[in-house]
């Protein structure tokens, strides 16, 4: 909620702006103590004042209740026909549990020999491959494991990122000067490999990975990041970041290797109700020529809710209004604690054909994104998710690797 002080700053700020010295000199005298200018959620009074107009004369013309398909613009009605298709018939069901019995804090797949990492609260790292099992001892507890190219980066709970070979040897090591790292990504431009971080200290990191492993820039957020996801698009780097308690994504791109800020996309067509929610999880897809498409797990209660966007309007003005192509429920119960996990479907090479929905209940849920339903329930575990993976196998076909609080990994094919 804001407070007195936040729309006395905001006011403050909106005199500073355009010179109204002796107004802001009253004001001041009148409230009894110096007010700091500042902005609100990065927004001025300007532009607070204009969206709410504009959400009104929007609002005002409406005598029915919204149905959001019927009521979708065009062109993301064109977009839904061109780039979305039911849940197939066939997906991975039948589950197979692997020889691994710590918890598994994180996990990726090599496409380049078939393996499966995890890490574990242990200080193992465990490779997987065709049922056999080889295990690690590392030096600590790692958080994240990424593979780029023939090399692996593992994110240790200290906060450095470990850059070594196939072989577990050591390249490089990085600092990111915070323990607490909310996520890290890979992407590769160009060819060169970069790694996105962002840090609980309200920090987002540029690292290269060439020879050795370097700081190339960062950028201090003015609010906490919750999560983010990396693409390429339009021959750039893309990178979509979620804050607390907002409802404007931030899309960054990076020029000359310097984070640039683009725009930001409303995920709140509400956002000036009294109803507020936070993005938890991101996820983009990117296929063939189509536009990205960007599914955001949020905090809303007691299920956690899927609202899928694009970068449609990715030339927009600073922020892109009407975003929201689907809001569904997706009946996987959640709390303030909860951390989202949720994954597109991958078997279809052109169209997006649904959403895995991993449970705090242990249910791992399909989401049909043209009925807006859940048409699969995949009940074999007892407790909790705390990670996944999902990859096409050298079948071509979809597996996903499931990982339990209660020490259960399972394969399903």
């Amino acid at each position: 909620m804001v407070d007195q002080a936040d729309i006395l700053n905001l006011v403050a700020h909106f005199l500073k702006e355009n010179n109204y010295t002796q107004t802001l000199y009253h004001l001041e005298l009148e409230h009894g103590k110096p007010v700091q200018p500042q902005l609100l959620n990065s927004e001025s009074l300007s532009q607070i004042v204009e969206d709410r107009l504009q959400f009104s004369s929007y609002y005002n013309k409406r005598k029915d209740p919204i149905n959001v398909n019927e009521e979708l613009p065009l062109r993301l009605k064109d977009l839904i026909h061109e780039q979305f298709v039911n849940w197939p018939s066939q997906y991975p069901q039948n589950p197979t549990k692997l020889n691994i019995h710590s918890l598994v804090i994180s996990s990726t797949y090599d496409e380049n020999n078939g393996s499966v990492y995890f890490s574990t609260n242990d200080s193992q790292v465990i490779i997987s491959n065709s049922g056999t099992i080889k295990s690690i001892r590392f030096q600590e507890i790692v958080k994240k494991v990424l593979i780029v190219g023939v090399n692996i980066v593992l994110l240790g709970m200290s906060g450095k990122l470990y850059l070594l070979n196939e072989n577990f040897e050591d390249i490089g090591t990085f600092d990111t000067q915070s323990r607490f790292t909310v996520d890290v990504k890979h992407v590769n431009f160009n060819g060169t490999d970069y790694i996105i971080v962002l840090t609980w200290s309200n920090m987002l990191k540029l690292v290269k990975l060439d020879d050795d492993i370097s700081l190339v820039t960062e950028l201090k957020l003015d609010q906490q990041g919750t999560c983010f996801d990396v693409t390429t698009y339009k021959n750039e780097i893309v990178i979509i970041l979620g804050k607390l308690e907002n409802t404007l994504l931030e899309v960054f791109t990076i020029q000359n290797e310097r984070f640039s800020p683009k725009y930001k996309i409303s995920i709140n067509d509400a956002e000036f109700t009294t109803s507020s929610f936070s993005p938890r999880f991101i996820t983009i897809s990117h296929k063939g020529n189509g536009i990205p498409l960007i599914a955001v797990a949020t905090s809303h209660e007691p299920y956690m809710r899927i609202i899928i966007i694009s970068l449609i309007d990715f030339d927009s003005t600073s922020i892109a209004r009407n975003q929201i192509i689907k809001n569904l429920n997706t009946l996987s119960p959640q709390d303030k604690f909860s951390q989202p996990l949720i994954s597109w479907k991958l078997d279809s090479k052109e169209k997006e054909s649904g959403i895995w929905v991993m449970g705090e209940d242990g249910i791992i849920r399909g989401l049909d994104i043209v009925d807006d339903k859940v048409v699969v329930e995949l009940n074999q575990h007892q407790a909790k998710i705390k990670d996944f993976t999902s990859f096409i196998n050298n079948n071509g076909d979809e597996t996903l690797i499931t990982s339990s609080i209660d020490r259960q990994t399972l394969e399903w094919k």
